[in-house]
């Protein structure tokens, strides 16, 4: 057996590496560095929904689209790390540093199948190292998988372009799942059709066939909600497509808005491989991943067909976004980042190759300065101090502050900008506070974001402060009849929840 494991690790001595190595990027000081706000809290809230409530829940968060709501499979994932923890969020931590573990591997795997080994350890380690990637693997956020999804629907869109029809089964799955993590996937879907057609091969109807029943069980929980209340999603999603709207203020229309597009996909193509520094001009690395894109195609290293795949690939993102008035984010163009890191692994597999050359050497000394400036840019980024360990310390000290005091009920208000007021609801719960408005006469504990926003803080904590009650002006009667009321903590309306 260990003669087995010894010949596992140095057969696999190269990924087990990068996976090494990714793996510690993504661990490395997990509780102060797990952001924790609205997203957060909220799922926390659905998953007691469903622990708690006993409700089966068929829907997760709503998005900004008024109606449409993201699948319940992430927080479903969640649950067992909820339950491993004792209903503390912080369990998750170890759900998504496995997610992202699975898709260092997912690089790893479908680049080696599609491009070879060298290009398969190549694209993990770019994704292992790149601090962009390893900050987005530590946000417990439904959007986290959008990188592992991308990796195999272009790996499925792929098989379909090599006349493997068995894909289809693979692509069902992930078409199934999308509604779960980001809509704005969808976009890419007819990619499928387009491989097909160049293909050039016969359609397989019985594989297509298990990719529509995949695709129906995965989707299942949608089909269900829908029919529940008179697909009212479905109307919804229409509405917002063909519903002509008001640009939001700064986006722009037309080339304005295009201009703001490709400012992200700037902003995005810098992240991946420069971090927080920037050795080269802000707009020449896209340029120059454009140059080497064409440069691939004119060697043949990416065929014809292929080439088409991955242009079109980009071509949908910018065009979806730049004609939709949404203001987009660059979170909504994480899918187009599969394209630049194929676009990159196979020109520096390429510069490799080129043994006891300039263009080796090339190769090796980008590679050299990507690692050092992604490791310089990870150590060196300030850690929020707003996150979970601040949030949940500051919870805990108003708890035991009211218990000293004999305060069986207290009332919370935010002395901060609109937004920051989220992500303390779950902790007051798990705390099993009974947490009134302040318009009633409960002590007010304010919590303070940024300190700057007032003259006096009594308490730290971290970036958050904390102004405490004026004791004096409470006595235990008014206090008393004050907590005779229901629970505000639970019954107010939250952002994106609905039951």
């Amino acid at each position: 057996m260990t003669n087995r494991i010894f010949k596992f690790i140095k057969d696999n001595r190269v990924f087990l590496s990068i996976l090494t190595i990714g793996l510690l990027f993504r661990i490395y000081k997990p509780l102060q560095s797990y952001m924790y706000a609205h997203d957060q809290d909220l799922a926390g809230w659905i998953i007691k929904d469903v622990l708690i409530n006993k409700h089966l829940r068929l829907i997760g968060q709503e998005t900004s689209s008024q109606g449409v709501f993201i699948g319940p499979l992430f927080y479903y994932l969640q649950i067992p790390f909820y339950l491993l923890t004792n209903m503390d969020p912080s369990g998750t931590i170890l759900l998504v540093t496995l997610l992202g573990a699975l898709t260092i591997f997912s690089f790893f795997f479908c680049f080696s199948k599609m491009f070879g080994n060298k290009v398969g350890f190549i694209a993990s380690f770019i994704y292992a190292v790149t601090i962009y990637y390893v900050n987005t693997d530590r946000e417990v956020v439904p959007t986290m998988p959008v990188h592992l999804w991308s990796v195999w629907f272009f790996y499925g869109t792929w098989l379909v372009l090599k006349g493997r029809s068995r894909a289809y089964v693979v692509l069902g799955f992930l078409i199934g799942v999308l509604w779960n993590f980001n809509l704005a996937l969808a976009i890419v879907i007819p990619l499928i059709a387009v491989a097909q057609i160049l293909s050039k091969t016969r359609i397989n109807f019985k594989h297509i066939f298990l990719g529509i029943v995949v695709f129906v069980v995965t989707m299942s929980p949608f089909f269900v909600f829908e029919a529940r209340h008179s697909l009212r999603q479905t109307k919804a999603i229409i509405s917002s497509l063909v519903t002509p709207k008001d640009f939001i203020a700064g986006t722009g229309r037309g080339l304005a808005k295009l201009d703001r597009v490709f400012q992200l996909v700037h902003k995005n193509v810098n992240s991946i491989y420069w971090g927080p520094i920037r050795p080269i001009p802000h707009h020449w690395t896209l340029y120059l991943l454009i140059i080497i894109f064409v440069f691939l195609f004119k060697k043949r290293i990416i065929s014809k067909a292929l080439c088409l795949i991955m242009s079109l690939w980009l071509l949908v993102y910018i065009g979806f976004f730049t004609v939709n008035s949404i203001d987009v984010s660059e979170y909504y163009l994480n899918g187009m980042n599969i394209i630049w890191i194929a676009t990159i692994s196979l020109w520096i597999n390429y510069l490799l190759k080129k043994k006891n050359s300039f263009e080796r050497r090339v190769a090796i000394l980008l590679l050299v300065l990507f690692t050092g400036i992604n490791i310089y840019g990870f150590f060196t980024k300030p850690i929020n101090r707003s996150g979970y360990v601040e949030r949940k310390a500051i919870v805990k000290f108003i708890k035991e502050d009211a218990q000293k005091r004999g305060y069986p009920c207290v009332s919370i208000s935010y002395i901060t900008s609109p937004g920051n007021d989220f992500g303390y609801r779950y902790f007051f719960w798990l705390a099993g506070m009974h947490v009134n408005k302040p318009s009633s006469m409960s002590p007010v504990y304010s919590i303070v974001f940024p300190h700057s926003l007032v003259d006096r803080i009594d308490k730290s904590f971290g970036a958050l402060g904390l102004v405490l009650p004026d004791y004096a002006r409470y006595n235990k009667v008014d206090v008393d009849k004050s907590c005779l009321g229901g629970n505000s903590n639970l019954t107010d309306p939250m952002f994106g929840y609905t039951q």
